[in-house]
């Protein structure tokens, strides 16, 4: 019987990430980019700070650092596949950028121009989360896209309307704000339930990407040239 030898290529590919990376990336990141939100209370915060109270507002930095974790893990998962790795690395570098500048904002709030700072950092803030979970709306798309399966095709459309709905909420807060409405915290409160149902719901599709078997290889440790395509 002949003996059946690797076939030798030239050139350089450079794999991917092993799809238990990506999984152990995004659980990482799921955490804190939920309680990040609730933990610190921001709407509550600037409620208090509106209303001339002490305070500890400030935007929701934990959640900016787990939404780090999930960058990183959907660029890889889905690195170099079209259009959707491209709204991913698009979405992912926007959020960063929003983030720095709801921080930047919010150091500039002061009691003469509370209404207009306080409204930029909760556009900020509204608008980072946006393009956050809408990076991962494409990365959880692809993966529909790869395996055709119908509960993460379901998991998508339900993001996309939800984080649909988060924003429109939190403009609306936006614009209370502005107009010193007293209904921009229930607004702001709505969109922040919102963002946590479309994340819940991001976290469920990380659950169905890692049990789902058809789309490429289901990693076993060894060997370790084993990659995800």
């Amino acid at each position: 019987m002949a003996v059946l030898e690797k076939k030798q290529l030239s050139g350089f590919i450079e794999p991917r990430w092993m799809k238990a990376k990506c999984v152990r990336f995004w659980e990482i990141g799921a955490i804190p980019c939920i309680l990040g939100v609730w933990l610190p209370d921001f709407v509550g915060q600037y409620a208090r700070l509106a209303a001339g109270e002490p305070n500890y507002a400030f935007p929701p930095v934990l959640t900016y650092v787990g939404a780090l974790f999930l960058f990183a893990a959907c660029a890889h998962a889905i690195e170099e596949m079209g259009f959707h790795y491209k709204v991913v690395i698009i979405g992912g570098w926007s959020a960063i950028a929003l983030a720095g500048l709801s921080v930047v904002f919010h150091f500039m709030i002061t009691p003469e121009n509370l209404n207009v700072m306080l409204a930029l950092t909760v556009l900020c803030i509204g608008l980072c989360a946006y393009a956050a979970t809408t990076m991962f709306y494409m990365t959880i798309a692809k993966a529909a896209e790869l395996g055709m399966e119908t509960r993460m095709m379901r998991d998508q459309m339900f993001v996309l309307v939800v984080n649909n709905a988060a924003i429109l909420s939190g403009a609306a807060a936006v614009v209370a704000i502005y107009l010193q409405a007293e209904i921009w915290v229930i607004l702001l409160r709505l969109c922040v339930i919102l963002f946590t149902v479309a994340w819940i719901a991001c976290r469920t599709a990380v659950y169905f990407f890692k049990t789902d078997k058809s789309i490429g290889v289901f990693f076993a440790k060894p060997p370790d040239e084993q990659f995800w395509v």
